[in-house]
């Protein structure tokens, strides 16, 4: 009694559903008379699948009565509890109007025999537009030669469905003409079902050209190997507009296994795949900005360790302020700059300094050290690679010049860059463009370089180690870092700040500098210049016990220093004035002069040039 007063519940919804759609179908009023005449069995179940009405014919079929089954599961057709669960999981996986493609599955029927049926199944909604259940009909093909006849009811079964599907449905016959369209075909494509019936070929015209060759393919393979198949492309319709399809489609065959035709579904796509380019499109800009960020916070990372390490510009010498002079007059301006210096004169703290005063210091000064990079893999640090680009490429990789787009790159030990990789960085200094290892596209990019070595690059060039034309392009403004031999006034501020903060790292309190320390520290040539300076004080502080700085062995140059031919006080002097002089572009007198770097007056400075025989060439 359950069961029917369910069946009755459930009927009265279908049966307002129905009456609503009155006005648009006949077939709707009629609805009572076809499902009890239909001679295939028809089933209606909720969404637990317990059967809420039946036809006669599933009575005939199964073997079961109508009260038999009312308010049972269909569990009690399927052979096992998987093919029920399975079969479960494609009904609940169809969507609201959709319909289930034909199928063979076997059923058991109450005497216990099992026959081979041809079922289809649909979802069925309410007014409102939500599910109320599943429609399936069943078919018994234990009847071989009815076959012919119940393959002509189903096409009609098929017609009457999908007339008001919502996709554009159609029979496609061998030879490419249509048995039937549906009329959803000129929401679809602005063509009416009559006109793709009269001229087959207008399904093929409509076809953006650069999408034919990929239908043309689709439909030879489907002829010569059977199955379901799925493709996508762009239709024009008579209005200009063009739309994506998806165009699903499997062979329709008989009893005999023959190949009678085509059954295929024809869905417009064109608003899903606005929405995939769409979010393809914001997906790669993530993707890009991601990169970007994660590149400039490891570049940021390294900015913080390294100012952490190397602190400010130490000192108040001659030398030293002739650099700082220079910097003020390069830094607001975008001019390429060369550092020159021995190792451990702080030649990036003249880059970070040049940087910290320029237009580009709110973004990162991005460092790249050329010696510490292999040859093999400097192009791609420096320009980025793609995907695949070689061995090991598991993923796109912006490089350096991409990050410092707006920004400064600093590229230390210049002179170790590979011949090969001068010549696209040579192109970076010209034009601003590179491409990416492995890609064909060219990025543009604003980027200030300011480079630095150790090398006598000129002699490199007449040695063709190095571009002369690179050297040119790099050449535009040299600020050479001073020897800390050459400024010797500023050890004191230097140790006391190494001293300082290394007592602070380690717990000590330690303040002061012995002056036979400092003495010493003041006598000694520092080959390996402030670096060699700051390793010294470090090992003193953690020699040191008391409050006074104790040095932790004696300063005495390498091994490999002590052999070196040293010149003479005269040789010395010439150098040096020369040295000067072409760093003030051979001003002897004035503000900024080498009279006054050298703390000399002019005239003293005219008589010693003279001397030592220093004349511009």
């Amino acid at each position: 009694m359950n069961g029917k007063r369910i069946a009755k519940e459930t009927g009265a919804r279908i049966g307002a559903f129905l009456q609503e759609m009155s006005e648009c179908t006949s077939i709707a009023a009629c609805f009572d008379c076809i499902f009890n005449a239909i001679p295939d069995g028809a089933v209606f179940v909720d969404l637990q699948r317990k059967i809420v009405m039946i036809n006669p014919a599933l009575e005939n079929i199964s073997g079961y009565s109508e009260e038999e089954l009312i308010g049972r599961t269909t569990e009690a057709f399927y052979v096992s509890r998987e093919a029920f669960e399975e079969q479960g999981r494609i009904r609940y996986n169809l969507s609201v109007g959709e319909e289930l493609r034909p199928y063979e599955v076997e059923y058991r029927r109450k005497d216990g025999t099992i026959f081979p049926s041809e079922t289809v199944g649909s979802v069925v909604k309410d007014d409102e537009g939500n599910k109320i259940g599943f429609l399936g009909l069943i078919r018994d093909i234990s009847d071989r030669k009815q076959s012919e006849a119940r393959l002509s009811e189903l096409e009609c079964m098929y017609r009457t469905v999908a007339d008001f599907t919502y996709d554009w449905e159609a029979w496609t016959n061998l030879d490419g003409t249509f048995r039937y369209v549906s009329p959803s075909c000129e929401r679809i494509s602005g063509y009416a079902a009559e006109a793709f019936i009269e001229n087959p070929m207008l399904f093929r015209d409509i076809i953006v050209a650069e999408d034919r060759k990929l239908w043309d393919t689709h439909f030879y393979d489907s002829i010569q190997e059977l199955g379901l198949r799925e493709i996508q492309f762009r239709i024009v319709r008579p209005d200009g507009e063009v739309r994506w399809i998806e165009h699903a489609c499997q062979p329709v065959i008989n009893d005999k296994k023959q190949v009678l035709g085509f059954r295929s579904s024809n869905r417009d796509i064109t608003d899903r795949k606005k929405t995939e380019d769409e979010l393809r499109a914001a997906l790669i800009a993530i993707g890009r900005y991601k990169e970007q960020l994660e590149a400039e916070s490891a570049c940021l990372r390294e900015e913080i360790q390294l100012v952490c390490n190397h602190g400010n510009i130490i000192g108040s010498s001659n030398a030293l302020k002739y650099v700082l002079f220079k910097i003020e007059q390069i830094a607001s301006t975008d001019t390429t700059v060369l550092v020159l210096g021995e190792t451990g004169t702080g030649k990036e703290l003249i880059a970070r300094a040049i940087h910290k005063n320029s237009r580009r210091k709110k973004r990162p000064l991005i460092k790249v050290n050329c010696a510490a990079l292999p040859a093999d893999l400097i192009e791609s640090e420096l320009f980025g690679h793609e995907r695949g680009a070689f061995t090991g490429a598991h993923a796109r990789r912006i490089g350096r010049f991409e990050v410092a787009d707006r920004a400064t790159i600093f590229l230390d030990e210049i002179g170790e860059l590979p011949p090969e990789i001068q010549v696209k960085l040579l192109r970076v200094l010209q034009d601003g463009e590179f491409e990416r290892v492995g890609s064909s596209r060219t990025i543009k990019v604003d980027v200030r370089i300011i480079a630095a070595t150790n090398r006598d690059l000129e002699q490199d060039v007449r040695n063709d180690v190095f571009r002369k034309d690179l050297w040119y392009r790099l050449n535009v403004f040299p600020i050479t870092a001073p020897p800390l031999r050459d400024r010797l006034e500023d050890i004191p501020q230097l140790a006391a700040f190494f001293m300082d903060r290394f007592a602070r790292k380690q717990g000590k309190t330690i303040t002061t500098v012995p002056a036979r320390i400092m003495e010493h520290l003041q006598q000694y040539s520092w080959p390996g210049n402030i670096r060699e300076l700051e390793n010294v004080i470090e090992r003193a502080v953690i020699n040191s016990a008391g409050p006074k700085l104790l040095l932790a062995d004696e300063l005495r140059a390498p091994q490999w220093q002590e052999d070196v031919a040293f010149k003479s006080l005269q040789e010395m002097e010439r150098d040096y004035i020369i040295q000067v002089l072409e760093e003030t572009n051979w001003k002897v007198s004035g503000k900024n002069s080498a009279a006054e770097i050298l703390q000399l007056d002019r005239s003293t400075l005219r008589s010693r040039m003279k001397k030592l025989g220093i004349a511009r060439s």
